[in-house]
């Protein structure tokens, strides 16, 4: 009594989410250091060895010496979806980690980086989501429709109406390892290239329970129980390459460039009551590549603005899922300005504006991939010579949205962030 009808083997769920933290592109996340996460803006990066991630050439401009950076962002979450006057909501926190070792002699430098690229965290929908509460109304529909089939050939009546519980978690983590070199051309330009190894593992687990109504008591129909639980994963190699252009002390100009990243998923199937899903599916959704471009200039030996622009290629990406066929390409646009108060204390504040180019209608209710503003700002404190530490504060301020099937879909998100860099003298 379990299999569903025809009906619901039309339809497929999506429950898996695959963009859950941070601004950025549909996939592509950006926060990989505390540095990003207190200015916004790191594309002209060449102070720091998180240039390795932003603006790979730019580590050229780094004194000699072998650094490694670590970080972690606490990330506070708070996604609804609204339906017919009942919100859902899912407020569980996120720790995403990063670290990146950097060697640099003369006119080369190779580096190393694990970051999070995409995903990035976990939703527990508790009592359920606009997802599961359409999809329950499926299944009450599949329940009713399989009554007057033999062998129990009861005349059709709504004998279920009634969505009683349901739950949803999911979880989307990219893990990347990066490794690349850089080298300095000349005085005014450096260049870099490298490889990035990422594994995408996505999880979901939904429950939905549909109970009988006043003539199902009647016929001692029981409550249905619908269990979900699954796994996705998926591996692929993407490259990069970078430019740095300094024409004079004060002006620095970063480019990066990162290829696609072709991800093929293959479903590890545990628990499926409906009978809807097929255990070893596979389904393509390569991870966009991008464009950095960002432009760093000293006002004075003390002030320093950046401005970046990051051009997410969601088009030229392979995706099977047809919410994304009228996908265009989003783009993130930053600026911040950072201040050195003295030899030992710096300060920054930024600003990012993220443009996700996604119809509301093809959004994920769960996580939905809404327009940001994003207001940044926090403070870098040399300890001692050669270790410097860093503190941030991120808000993501997003644009809410209503589709055309009347769910309203709001997010909410902030993060705190620490980091330290520790800078070995060259050998």
């Amino acid at each position: 009594m379990k299999k569903l009808s025809v009906i619901l083997c039309l339809s497929v769920i999506v429950l898996l989410l695959a963009s859950l933290a941070m601004a950025g592109g549909i996939n592509n996340k950006q926060n990989f250091s505390i540095e990003y996460d207190r200015t916004a803006s790191r594309n002209a990066a060449n102070n720091s060895a998180d240039a390795a991630v932003y603006n790979p050439a730019g580590v050229m401009q780094l004194e000699d010496g072998f650094y490694l950076n670590a970080g972690g962002f606490y990330v506070m979450k708070d996604y609804s979806n609204t339906i017919g006057g009942a919100e859902y909501s899912s407020d569980d926190p996120s720790l995403i980690p990063s670290l990146i070792g950097l060697y640099k002699k003369g006119d080369w430098a190779a580096f190393g980086a694990i970051t999070i690229p995409g995903g990035g965290g976990e939703v527990t929908y508790g009592n359920g989501s606009a997802t599961t509460q359409g999809y329950g109304t499926l299944l009450i529909a599949g329940a009713n429709y399989a009554l007057t089939q033999p062998p129990y050939s009861l005349p059709p009546a709504a004998f279920y109406d009634t969505v009683t519980s349901q739950s949803l978690e999911a979880e989307s983590i990219y893990y990347g390892l990066s490794l690349g070199g850089a080298y300095e051309v000349n005085d005014l330009v450096s260049v870099a290239a490298g490889m990035r190894f990422i594994k995408a593992d996505k999880e979901s687990k939904a429950s939905m329970t549909i109970g009988p109504s006043t003539l199902g008591i009647l016929y001692s129909i029981p409550e249905q129980t619908f269990d979900i639980a699954y796994e996705e994963t998926a591996d692929g190699m993407g490259g990069f390459l970078g430019v740095n252009i300094a024409p004079n002390d004060s002006l620095n100009i970063g480019m990066r460039y990162e290829t696609s990243t072709k991800l093929g998923f293959e479903t590890d199937l545990n628990t499926d009551d409906t009978g809807m899903l097929t255990d070893g599916a596979k389904e393509k959704d390569d991870l966009p590549g991008l464009l950095g471009i960002g432009v760093g200039y000293n006002i004075n030996p003390d002030l320093r603005l950046d401005t970046s622009i990051t051009y997410y290629f969601e088009k030229e990406a392979t995706r099977e899922d047809p919410r994304f066929d009228d996908v265009g390409n989003g783009y993130d646009l930053a600026m911040a300005l950072e201040y050195a108060f003295n030899e030992m204390l710096k300060g920054s504040a930024g600003y990012m504006r993220t443009i996700v180019d996604i119809s509301p209608d093809n959004m994920q209710p769960e996580a939905a991939e809404l327009d940001a503003h994003t207001v940044a700002a926090g403070i870098a404190y040399t300890l001692r010579p050669g270790l410097d530490l860093n503190f941030s504060l991120m808000k993501n301020i997003y644009n809410s949205q209503t589709r055309s099937d009347g769910i309203e879909l709001h997010k909410k998100l902030f993060c705190l962030g620490f980091g330290v860099q520790y800078k070995f003298s060259a050998p």
